[in-house]
């Protein structure tokens, strides 16, 4: 079982007893500081923690103010110790100290698993750098998977196109080609419009949530938790259905995220975030629906 390690405010991570236990006799943990596990109710001491052999005999343990782990869920082990109300995530801000990777993999899985606890967490000030790099990070991450699919799904059609005239090798070669340009575009265009719609839509989402007096902070922490959000866009990587899914868990997270930040009620939240949506799709509507009618109307008067 993992065990939480803090230091006067500081996380230093999740263990296990034996890297714990070598830690300490190793000086890379010290007997003062505080750990916390699942079924426990409140921090301890390393001093006083079960299991673990502190020599020599440890100094009185530091009067530390820490908050206790929630009670009505368990603390996710890639979840960041919070004292005092601090805001201290998501894992993506301490990537300098956990690296690129392992930030991308722990903010995933703090969104994914528990985005209640991991927005009611979640840093609301210090710049837009942070989110924005996250969110371009995973448009990246899943446009490369989408055209990987589109790479093996032109060479296929290529091959299978050409057998049937006995030219495979051409036909593959031309859909490779195509998709090769295809990409281009993709990195060119595509990806800065996305992260642009990102902050738009942070915007209209912000503004949306004003109306039905929603908002506690400022528009910084709305585009926040809509970047952090877009940690489900991992789950797009499954093929058919991943986008779909990714989609339906993005505004799950987000209305999540931003009734925690903005301290509101979820329905307001969730207007907030499904008005903007219901609207296009009324425009979207309309519109198919007058070019039907003009359609209609003019193979009327053609007959006539």
């Amino acid at each position: 079982m993992k065990i939480w390690i803090n230091r006067a405010g500081q996380n230093l991570g999740t263990f296990t007893l034996e890297e714990v236990q070598r830690g300490l006799a190793q000086g890379q943990f010290v007997a003062t500081d505080l750990g916390w596990q699942e079924g426990m109710e409140t921090w301890k001491a390393l001093s006083e923690f079960p299991g673990l052999q502190i020599t020599p005999p440890p100094r009185e343990p530091a009067a530390l103010k820490i908050a206790p782990p929630p009670s009505a869920a368990p603390v996710p082990q890639t979840a960041l110790a919070t004292v005092d109300g601090q805001e201290d995530g998501p894992a993506w801000e301490h990537r300098q100290r956990l690296g690129i990777a392992k930030a991308l993999v722990e903010t995933w899985k703090e969104v994914l698993l528990n985005p209640a606890t991991a927005f009611s967490r979640m840093k609301t000030t210090g710049g837009f750098a942070n989110p924005l790099f996250f969110n371009v990070a995973m448009v990246i991450i899943s446009i490369i998977f989408t055209l990987i699919y589109q790479l093996i799904f032109a060479g296929s059609f290529g091959a299978l196109a050409g057998s049937s005239r006995g030219d495979s090798s051409s036909m593959a070669a031309l859909g490779v080609g195509t998709s090769a340009i295809f990409v281009i575009l993709i990195f060119i265009i595509a990806i800065p419009l996305i992260v642009a719609m990102t902050f738009a839509n942070a915007g209209i989402t912000h503004f949306c949530l004003s109306l039905f007096k929603g908002t506690s902070k400022s528009y910084e922490a709305t585009y926040r938790v809509m970047a952090y959000s877009y940690s489900a866009w991992i789950v797009s990587i499954v093929p058919c259905v991943g986008g779909i899914l990714a989609t339906i868990w993005v505004l799950l997270c987000t209305i999540i995220g931003l009734a925690k930040v903005h301290k509101t009620e979820s329905w307001r939240a969730a207007v907030g975030v499904l008005l903007p949506v219901f609207v296009c799709l009324f425009l979207t509507a309309g519109v198919y629906l007058a070019i039907l009618f003009t359609a209609i109307s003019s193979l009327h008067n053609a007959n006539n």
